[in-house]
């Protein structure tokens, strides 16, 4: 089964996913990155031996992530970098902006900036709900996956009682529908 939904993945949700052994949630979209990302993520990062780089480097070799060229406005990067967004986070975001498609990016300055724009933005702990409620994981794997989450990637205590919080009410509103 295909999805119908495009999103462009910076580095952060691959790494954080990867990381925790949910990178499967991506599937969640049809999966493009730049190719910023992809030397970030796969080539730095087997450079230095992260397990991750290699799970995303299959995902890529699998077809289901697929590599893309972004030939960003030059006007854009301009005021991105005076942002202080980085090359990958402008491709993404820009990427996004002109396809109209979700952006999947973790660092606060760049979902601001993409959501100022008007492009959707899902993070890991977005993908992490989305995926509960889609039945592609469990409430514990959720949970789980909160944890380990925050493991790899700062979380505000606020941010943390948010997302747990919403797990707890998927689980309670999927009891509701079996009972």
């Amino acid at each position: 089964m295909r999805s119908k939904k495009f999103a462009v993945s910076n580095s952060g949700p691959l790494i954080h996913l990867a990381k925790v052994g949910l990178l499967h949630l991506m599937r969640l979209y049809d999966v493009l990155i730049p190719q910023e990302v992809k030397r970030e993520v796969v080539d730095v990062g087997k450079e230095k031996g992260y397990a991750d780089a290699f799970l995303v480097e299959k995902a890529i070799k699998d077809g289901w992530i697929k590599v893309i060229r972004v030939k960003v406005d030059a006007r854009f990067a301009k005021v991105a970098k005076l942002a202080g967004l980085h090359e990958a986070e402008i491709g993404v975001i820009y990427y996004a902006y002109q396809n109209k498609i979700t952006a999947l990016l973790d660092e606060d300055p760049a979902r601001v900036f993409a959501k100022n724009l008007g492009v959707e933005v899902r993070g890991s702990l977005g993908l992490l709900i989305e995926g509960l409620k889609e039945g592609i994981i469990s409430y514990a794997e959720a949970l789980k996956g909160l944890n380990d989450l925050a493991d790899v990637m700062y979380l505000s205590s606020n941010v943390y009682k948010l997302v747990l919080k919403e797990i707890e009410k998927l689980k309670s509103g999927s009891h509701e529908i079996q009972d």
